[in-house]
Order: C-alpha cells, then sequence, then structure tokens
C-alpha cells in the first residue's frame, strides 16, 4: 500500500474540495466551520502527500494547479461513494434494500416504455430507493463521471466518450420534425430546404444534433437559424406546435404519445444526422450494483423497446 492510501483521510479531501469550490482558502475555513491555520495545515499535508502544489494563487484567491484538478476530480468520486455508501447502509437499517439513480436525457420523458420500466421496477423491489433525473445528456454525463447517477438513459453521437463509458444498445431511434395535424410538410416526402420556410424549436447550443443540421444547412448554400426558437422539448413546445406551422426536433421512439397527446405527427424529411442508438450509458470503470443490473435488465427486454425498422405511422 502506498503512502496515499495509508495517510489520505477523508477529511483531507473535503478540505482540497471545499477550497476548489470556494477558490479561497478563507471561505472554505468559513464552510467547514475550521480555523484558516487548520485549514491551511491540513492542505500542506495533503500537497506532502501527493508531492506537488495543489493550489496557487490568483489576484481573486486560489485556484487548483494541474495536480490539484486532478485531485479534486477523483475527491467528488471518493466523497460520492462515501455518501452513497451512508444512503445504502442507512437505508439497510431502515428495512430497505439500497438506491438506484437514473437519468434521462429530458427529449424521452414521454417515451412510455421508460414509464413502464421503472413502473415495473417500483412493484417488483420496492424497497430499492429510485431517484429519476431528467436533464440535458452534458449535464447526466457530468454526474455520471462524478457517481451521482448510476445509468444515463439517452442519445450519443457516434464515437463520442471513447473508453470512458459503456454503451448497451437499446434500441434504433432517429431524431424527426413533428408538426400539426394538416400542416403542409405531414403531406408528402419533403427534403430540409423545404422545413426552412416553417418555424423551428431546436435545443439550445452546445448540442450535438443542432450543430450537425446547421451545418448540413450551410453545406447547402443556405441560410440557418432565420426563425429559430432555443429550446428543449416541453408541453409548451408541442402546444406551440400543435396550435401554429412551429416545427418541433422529437425523436422518433415519442412519435406516438406525441400523436395522442398533441395531434402532432411526423414531418417525413431524412434528417442528415450521424447519431447512435438509443442507448444505457454506464461507466466502464464501476460495476454496476444488483439494482442497477436489475434495472438495465429490465430495459433491455422490455416488449415494445425496439422499434419498427419503418418508424412510427400515425393512426389514419
Amino acid at each position: 500500500m502506498n503512502t496515499l492510501q495509508q495517510r489520505l483521510k477523508l477529511r483531507h479531501i473535503s478540505v482540497v474540495l471545499e477550497i476548489s469550490r470556494c477558490g479561497s482558502l478563507q471561505k472554505a475555513a468559513e464552510a467547514l466551520a475550521l480555523s484558516h491555520s487548520a485549514i491551511s495545515k491540513a492542505l500542506a499535508e495533503v500537497e506532502v502527500l501527493t508531492g506537488g502544489q495543489l493550489f496557487e494563487r490568483t489576484s481573486t484567491g486560489v485556484r487548483p494547479t494541474v495536480l490539484g484538478e486532478a485531485l479534486v476530480r477523483h475527491g467528488y468520486l471518493i466523497a460520492s461513494d462515501v455518501q452513497r455508501a451512508e444512503a445504502e447502509l442507512d437505508a439497510l437499517r431502515h428495512g430497505d434494500m439500497g438506491t438506484l439513480s437514473i437519468g434521462i436525457f429530458f427529449p424521452l420523458n414521454w417515451w412510455s416504455v421508460l414509464a413502464d420500466c421503472v413502473g415495473d421496477f417500483r412493484t417488483r423491489l420496492p424497497g430499492i430507493r429510485l431517484k429519476v433525473r431528467e436533464d440535458s445528456m452534458e449535464s447526466l454525463l457530468e454526474r455520471l463521471d462524478q457517481d451521482l447517477i448510476d445509468i444515463v438513459i439517452g442519445r450519443m453521437a457516434s464515437g463520442f466518450g471513447g473508453d470512458q463509458y459503456l454503451h448497451e444498445p437499446l434500441c434504433e431511434d432517429h431524431p424527426l420534425f413533428v408538426a400539426r395535424q394538416g400542416h403542409p410538410l405531414t403531406q408528402k416526402q419533403v427534403s430540409l430546404e423545404d422545413l426552412l420556410g416553417f418555424p423551428w424549436v431546436l435545443p439550445e447550443q452546445p448540442n450535438i444534433i443542432r450543430q450537425q443540421l446547421e451545418y448540413a444547412v450551410r453545406d447547402m448554400g443556405l441560410r440557418f437559424g432565420v426563425d429559430v426558437m432555443s429550446s428543449q422539448v416541453s408541453p409548451l413546445t408541442f402546444r406551440l406546435a400543435s396550435s401554429s406551422n412551429t416545427l418541433v426536433l422529437a425523436s422518433e421512439c415519442i412519435a406516438k404519445e406525441l400523436d395522442v397527446l398533441y395531434r402532432l405527427q411526423p414531418v417525413n424529411c431524412k434528417l442528415p444526422l450521424h447519431l447512435g442508438p438509443l442507448a444505457a450509458v454506464i461507466r466502464r470503470d464501476k460495476p454496476l450494483s444488483k439494482a442497477a443490473s436489475t434495472f438495465l435488465h429490465q430495459l433491455q427486454n422490455a416488449p415494445s423497446v425496439r422499434l419498427r425498422a419503418g418508424g412510427y405511422t400515425p393512426a389514419a
């Protein structure tokens, strides 16, 4: 066992994380209810253990060095593991069976397969404390990196993430625009250029799908963004589309729900996008808990998890 494993304490991790968060030794001391000398001493101990300076002074306080950034990154994982262990032990003491935290890419909020899977999971394992967070893929992956989420359900661009994550494919899914019933673009096959004559609702940047659409439009020598509203999909944007000529970018897997709830139909246009399938994303360096494995297996084996090859066709 090396010196760091033998002598690094949780209080050292807490001090380093708080200094990084506050950007000041004095503010960190106040947050931890410690004296300035105690914070300085703890930091000095960690720097001896790590063999280098962890923070450098700036005109406004302190910021992590390269060594400091590495320790802060690992420190968040350590702190999260301790918090999760505490929560799991507390759950077991109260007769529960543990916890499971799932992140869902918010355009998939209307996907009935996910709702059914969550409901079935709670019925089968009522002793699991289940947490569901809906957010952007960028935010969810950041929380996955920090060990605050066990599984992320969403979509990633082809080749994104490298060896950092494991992707468990769920189903093929292609983004599409949806429009109100009777919209001129729902009556026939149309091109991307045809779509430019109508208002769009797209996710705000940074977003890989929006970037690819922008590049495609500009490669055609056309102007992008003349009438584009930046917003994540929501009941508001879908109601806007149902009462106007606005086109909203959505996922193919929720097309049936959008037809039922908002009378929105897919625009028959093949978008020039290069994306992977819907997938469950997990960390390669961390084994899944029993609860997470159970949920993932249940989702992968859901009867309707794979879409028809031809996509959704609204009822006549």
